[in-house]
């Protein structure tokens, strides 16, 4: 008996693994353990198999075997993320890996990893788009619209912008959006903008952004509410004024 995966999506549909794995997984198992160690770090089991054989049988002390396995894991989830950020130049991507590797290591010690044996590749798309926003966040550039959205989003880049009172009833051009994006950027603090990317443009909760941002929902509430008025006389700013008429 598998142990159940009990991780959730964001609108409560439980996390599960496909058949197809489970049966990979069961298979396995009824061979020695180093044997299936080997296999996994070798590339020759699913990477969702990998990752359950990591969770399960960490071993008392280190082993080489086991060692094996984070290597293997880090290897996988590094080729899996070089589309996400191959527009980036080669000594940014590696800051992004850098990123990648502090926040997987986060939900290893947090056992986290469910969505890694539904599917990795999904898992490491959401790390890796998380890990180039933070990148772009702490060099003051430009985030475009698109990386606003979570990876399972439904949502388009403009939905975002509209979401932050900036889309002008979705009429506005894309560019232009980006451009609105990044006034409005210029005007707010890190942690200002950190809460609404994660709260209006990937839709987590104020208490779930407050862990992630590693501080109560309150603040991430007093956060919202500073960055909304902020984008709101941005917005105000942008409009044309409207003539007035003058009696001769």
């Amino acid at each position: 008996m598998l142990k159940p995966l009990t991780g959730t999506t964001k609108d409560g549909k439980p996390y599960y693994r496909p058949g197809p794995v489970t049966e990979e997984i069961e298979a396995v198992l009824k061979r020695p353990l180093p044997e299936a160690f080997r296999l996994a770090a070798e590339g020759k089991l699913r990477p969702q198999t990998l990752v359950y054989l990591m969770r399960n049988f960490r071993a008392n002390q280190t082993t080489r075997e086991h060692d094996n396995l984070w290597v293997a894991f880090f290897s996988r989830l590094e080729r899996f993320g070089d589309r996400v950020i191959r527009d980036f130049s080669e000594s940014d991507q590696e800051k992004i890996r850098d990123e990648v590797k502090t926040i997987a290591i986060e939900l290893i010690h947090k056992d986290a990893l469910d969505i890694f044996e539904m599917s990795f590749k999904m898992g490491a798309t959401r790390l890796y788009l998380t890990a180039r926003a933070k990148y772009r966040l702490r060099a003051e550039t430009e985030i475009p619209c698109e990386d606003l959205v979570a990876a399972e989003s439904d949502m388009t880049g403009e939905e975002v912008a509209d979401a932050l009172s900036l889309g002008q009833g979705g009429a506005m051009p894309l560019v232009d959006v980006r451009a609105r994006l990044r006034q409005v950027r210029d005007k707010l603090s890190d942690e200002e903008w950190l809460a609404l990317l994660y709260v209006d443009g990937m839709g987590f909760t104020e208490k779930e952004a407050g862990k992630k941002m590693r501080c109560s929902d309150r603040k991430v509430r007093y956060l919202l509410k500073a960055a909304r008025i902020k984008a709101r006389d941005e917005e105000r700013g942008a409009r044309p004024k409207s003539r007035t008429k003058v009696n001769s």
